[in-house]
């Protein structure tokens, strides 16, 4: 089984991206292959961050909007306005990622605190897994991922598709390659330009693709007995492997 550990960073992040790579080294004992994607910013830059870090480098070009998608996206009633970025992720499931088996995709900023084996080991054919975003009371639905101010555009996503489900952080992501094809990437650039009311950006058309259109999303197993694997924040006494915040 091949599994490669892959980072999405522009210049904004990349301290947290120099952070999280040395924590999944030494604290993760992580030494298989790691890549960093990277967009317009870094792509003159590739062969000095390979050198650096040690790491595969590839570039995408940064995803481009029309104007018409930009003035409703500037006007979404959220924090994430500024980091249009985000949606450079989508590259992680193009074509390019099947030499790997599984990807273990991994956001910058990442806390690592352990071993990371016991997750890798969670690896399932054909899925998707990741951690519930409602976890643990579980209220939140994939609605609460688009702006239902704009009435019109929101409508048409409602009648389409089952927004009443349960849904996932794009945070940390362990899934089989089975499930890219040569279509996935332009599907999902596809919902993101059709539907430009993503509160989360990437997250909520990520999660609205594996969860209603190719229902390939799996709740990531949190802890076993000694230990919990991952979780947004710390719930737990026990030891973690990973968590974004503390």
């Amino acid at each position: 089984m091949s599994i490669c550990v892959v980072f999405v960073c522009n210049k904004a992040y990349i301290n947290k991206f120099e952070y999280t790579l040395n924590k999944l080294r030494t604290k993760g004992k992580y030494d298989k292959d790691i890549i960093l994607v990277v967009g317009d910013d870094y792509r003159d830059e590739i062969n000095e961050l390979k050198e650096k870090y040690n790491i595969n480098v590839v570039y995408f070009p940064e995803i481009t909007f029309s104007e018409e998608w930009l003035k409703t996206f500037k006007t979404l009633n959220r924090k994430w306005s500024s980091k249009i970025f985000q949606y450079h992720k989508l590259n992680i499931f193009t074509e390019y990622f099947k030499k790997w088996d599984y990807i273990f995709y991994l956001d910058c900023g990442l806390h690592i605190c352990e071993d990371i084996s016991p997750i890798l080991k969670l690896c399932k054919k054909n899925k998707l897994l990741a951690h519930s975003d409602a976890y643990p009371k579980f209220e939140r639905k994939l609605s609460c991922q688009f702006d239902s101010n704009i009435k019109d555009i929101y409508s048409q996503l409602n009648n389409e598709y089952d927004l009443s489900c349960d849904y996932f952080q794009t945070t940390i992501m362990l899934f089989s390659t089975e499930i890219i094809t040569n279509t996935l990437f332009d599907n999902l650039l596809h919902l993101s330009k059709k539907y430009p009311i993503s509160l989360l950006n990437d997250q909520s058309i990520i999660a609205l693709y594996f969860t209603n259109i190719e229902k390939k999303w799996e709740q990531i197993q949190l802890e076993n007995s000694d230990i919990c694997y991952y979780d947004y924040m710390r719930r737990s006494a026990k030891p973690y492997i990973m968590h974004k915040f503390c």
